[in-house]
């Protein structure tokens, strides 16, 4: 610590250098300014990620074992009718079984699960449902042109969105969730949610033309049918964070564009819900003139909220150089993660090109990371001084402890480069009993901190 090296340095002019040698626990002289006793606290490392960041693998990964020290979170898919199904009593019944067993499995690692439930896939075919078998009447088959190199059209059904049920039973299922899993303790640690092909808030835009079976050939025509219209996405997202409001949830930066995004504004409007940003063609050739725009769109509210993503799958080339130190296209995760506030993104092809330890340095890249710059005790009082020094928003309730007792602030919401005073009532504090802890935090997460 800054601090209380200056303070020994004026200790050694003015006492014995006996005192110098003396115990690293607990200083035995006063500050100058009266506020206490310095403590010298040991530094603890880790070589995984901060819980609730890093490189996320998806947990059907092969090598997920292999690489479970190298990662926090795992993520995974789901479809509506996975768990929601028509209540013949009406209304609708959830049965919660699949979420359940991917959120034990990743716990059983030590790790948090991601989720996200799709409406549109283009690998669900022309029988399969995502949803209720109420809400699949009216559907529309379509061809979708994905734009990757040897990608074929491939055809997709559509939900319609002209049905009023639909955005009702979104609102509900959310509803429903939040009820079954209300905090990170669950094991679920965020929600990615979003509408239209793989819940990434677009359907083809560029591409309407490919449309062959509907008559959508603008944005104009295929909301409301094709996708959600926008007074329907804005009552859709204000109901889900009405519900969602302990564990972190996001939406597509592809939100931010104003012809089919929830909001006609060229920024977010004041009092939106609070969701962050998740960016699914992370450091693409383009990233930095196409979706880093999304970014500065939505920038008065992503540093304070949950934000991540996935790299690009556009090319190979993309997913065998994400991790370069220049990245694949000249922008480099580290600062891509600084810019944005990026507290995770999803790599799942990175087991094919990395080892486990390189994976685990690039997700310590991501997301928040503690350094105490001051811990003092004055009348069985300790106050320790923490700042963020990572990229993102500390995004759950951490505390500081000295064996049980536990500081009675969190560090929530915590900034990047902003600190925030702990304050623990203890009169003999064993600086080797100090740590980070949360009632959210799975067994085996250690939460590292560096001392300045």
């Amino acid at each position: 610590m800054k601090k209380v090296a200056a303070i020994v340095g004026i200790l050694f002019l003015v006492v014995t250098a006996t005192i110098l040698a003396g115990s690293c626990a607990q200083s035995s002289s006063d500050s100058d300014d009266g506020d206490g006793d310095y403590l010298e606290l040991p530094p603890r490392a880790s070589s995984s990620p901060a819980p609730f960041c890093g490189v996320v693998l998806w947990q059907a990964n092969s090598e997920i074992e292999a690489f479970k020290a190298s990662v926090s979170l795992e993520f995974s898919y789901f479809y509506y009718s996975d768990v929601a199904s028509d209540d013949p009593a009406g209304g609708y019944q959830y049965n919660w079984a699949v979420v359940d067993a991917f959120l034990a499995s990743a716990a059983s690692r030590g790790h948090h699960g991601i989720v996200r439930f799709r409406d549109t896939d283009p690998e669900l075919g022309t029988v399969e449902r995502s949803l209720p078998d109420s809400l699949w009447t009216g559907t529309r088959e379509a061809d979708y042109d994905e734009g990757i190199d040897g990608e074929p059209v491939k055809r997709v059904v559509f939900p319609d969105w002209s049905n009023p049920a639909l955005p009702a039973f979104i609102v509900s299922f959310y509803e429903a969730l939040a009820a079954r899993y209300p905090d990170q303790s669950t094991g679920l640690g965020y929600i990615e949610v979003g509408f239209g092909l793989w819940g990434e808030y677009h359907i083809d835009w560029d591409n309407l033309g490919n449309f062959s079976s509907t008559d959508c050939d603008t944005p104009e025509e295929a909301l409301g049918r094709l996708f959600p219209a926008k007074a329907d996405q804005r009552t859709m997202l204000t109901g889900i964070g009405d519900a969602l409001t302990t564990i972190p949830w996001g939406i597509s930066i592809d939100a931010a564009d104003t012809d089919f995004g929830p909001y006609d504004a060229d920024e977010l409007p004041a009092g939106s819900p609070a969701f962050g940003l998740f960016d699914d063609s992370l450091l693409h050739e383009e990233w930095e003139e196409t979706n880093y725009g999304n970014w500065e769109y939505f920038y008065s509210a992503y540093p304070a909220r949950m934000n991540g993503g996935e790299f690009s799958y556009y090319t190979d080339y993309d997913q065998e150089h994400a991790l370069d130190a220049n990245g694949p296209n000249g922008v480099s995760l580290a600062e891509a993660a600084r810019d944005c506030c990026i507290s995770f993104v999803i790599g799942d092809g990175q087991s094919e090109y990395v080892t486990a330890d390189a994976l685990a340095a690039a997700g310590r890249q991501l997301g928040y990371a503690l350094a105490i710059e001051d811990a003092t005790i004055l009348e069985g009082t300790v106050t320790i001084t923490v700042r963020n020094s990572g990229c993102a928003v500390i995004p759950y309730h951490l505390y500081a402890a000295f064996g049980t007792v536990q500081s009675t602030q969190s560090l929530k919401g915590l900034l990047p480069d902003d600190s925030r005073d702990l304050t623990l009532t203890i009169t003999d504090p064993d600086p080797d009993t100090f740590h980070f802890t949360s009632p959210v935090l799975l067994s085996g997460q250690v939460v590292a901190y560096t001392v300045e």
